[in-house]
């Protein structure tokens, strides 16, 4: 068995280990993480505008549409924030995305108000939080919480803030934790932000803030579908997420070079050796949007799925491809665990990464709407040193793209002995 594997391995690597271009992906990295695209969010139709971006791109190298289309919409709402996005404590401004985040739910408002610290001891009973919630001092103000306190109680009373039990203009929350960001799909009737310990060293007085917000309720956004037909029956798929979560207001975007931009660019990249070296089996290429919003474009595809969900042979899925130093992880691979052997053996034959980790079943990306459909799949992701994940840093310059040729050409060796089993 292992030589029948190394046998394969030198078959295709003596294709691949030129073919496979970091020059390339790092050119998409840098076009899908530019302004012009907004982040791949919500705002200025950014992932909308990401998503033709990759049609032509399909159309350029020649790929297939799928039932004569590239391109497949469906709908969402979500909470954006277009335009203001100011906060500063007493009289400073704070840098958005860097000293702050807004809670993704939040509402839109402005104005300039009194600070209300909240400490631990009016939080000792309901009673005590009651009498607070009919105070117009308490009304009128923006609260202040520190979760770096320990009490129960005050921690169970920041898990509450969302709800406004203070019936207050806003809550801010102090935290010593990365600020990381995510996409609103509700919204809340106040606002909330996070901000990072540093910045409220002193007491907080007053707080002036401006946001701006609009809840889109149909956003239409697209998943981008190409395909390259073999002449056996069997088919592999490649999918990623090419959204990310866009702009915190009019001046700060999150780039998402890691998250997903690199594995929007490696299935590019795939593609580009799969149409220079046909196989004999079917190679599909999904890019879902909706994924940060909660897999909203992949599970819209397999309820209106155009391809026979039961005739894929295996799914791969590519997320956060950025730095592979310390190897790669395989959700599924306690699953499937005869694939999962198969990719260890595969990369134990050609020394490629120092580690192929399994984890368990978890809905954490794309693969998993097909996975519940029982389609065999692994979502596939680097390990490294890299750290930036939704937030502000996450951007083309501070990836490394580390060991990209051996995870390449292991993914690539492994989709191929899939194929041929």
């Amino acid at each position: 068995m292992k030589q029948l594997l190394l046998s394969s391995w030198l078959l295709i690597s003596g294709q691949l280990l030129l073919a496979q271009d970091v020059g390339y992906v790092k050119e998409i990295i840098d076009s899908l993480c530019a302004p012009r695209y907004h982040g791949r969010g919500y705002v200025e139709e950014g992932d909308v505008k990401a998503a033709n971006f990759l049609k032509r791109q399909c159309q350029t190298l020649g790929l297939t549409p799928i039932n004569g289309e590239y391109l497949q919409g469906f709908e969402l709402g979500v909470n954006t924030f277009p335009g203001a996005m100011e906060l500063s404590i007493n009289g400073e401004q704070l840098e958005t995305g860097e000293d702050y985040i807004i809670e993704p739910r939040s509402l839109g408002q402005e104005g300039s108000f009194k600070a209300f610290n909240l400490k631990k001891r009016h939080c000792k009973s309901k009673e005590k939080l009651f009498k607070l919630a009919q105070k117009e001092k308490v009304n009128n103000a923006v609260v202040v919480l520190d979760a770096q306190e320990e009490d129960i109680a005050y921690q169970s009373f920041i898990a509450r803030i969302y709800e406004n039990p203070l019936n207050a203009k806003a809550y801010i929350v102090k935290t010593d934790k990365k600020l990381t960001w995510s996409v609103g799909r509700s919204m809340l009737g106040t606002t909330v932000f996070q901000v990072e310990a540093d910045r409220l060293k002193k007491k907080v007085k007053r707080v002036e803030l401006d946001v701006d917000q609009v809840w889109k309720s149909n956003h239409r956004s697209f998943n981008v579908m190409a395909q390259i037909p073999g002449k056996k029956n069997r088919t592999i798929i490649y999918t990623a997420h090419y959204d990310h979560l866009g702009r915190m207001g009019a001046d700060t975007y999150i780039p998402g070079a890691s998250d997903n931009a690199s594995g929007t660019a490696m299935l590019l990249d795939l593609a580009r050796n799969y149409k220079d070296n046909p196989p004999e089996y079917n190679v599909v290429f999904l890019w879902f949007g909706g994924e940060e919003a909660g897999l909203v474009g992949s599970k819209y595809f397999v309820d209106h799925s155009p391809i026979e969900l039961q005739d894929i042979d295996f799914l791969i899925n590519l997320d956060l491809m950025a730095d592979a130093g310390t190897g790669i992880t395989a959700v599924n691979g306690k699953i499937f665990t005869d694939a999962f052997e198969r990719l260890v053996q595969l990369n134990e034959e050609v020394g490629q990464l120092s580690k192929v980790n399994p984890r368990g079943s978890a809905a954490n990306s794309d693969h998993y709407p097909f996975y519940e459909k029982g389609v065999p799949s692994f979502f596939i992701y680097t390990m490294g040193e890299y750290k930036h994940y939704h937030d502000i840093h996450d951007r083309p310059e501070n990836i490394t793209m580390t060991n990209y040729e051996q995870v390449f050409e292991l993914i690539m060796t492994f989709a191929d002995a899939m194929a041929r089993e």
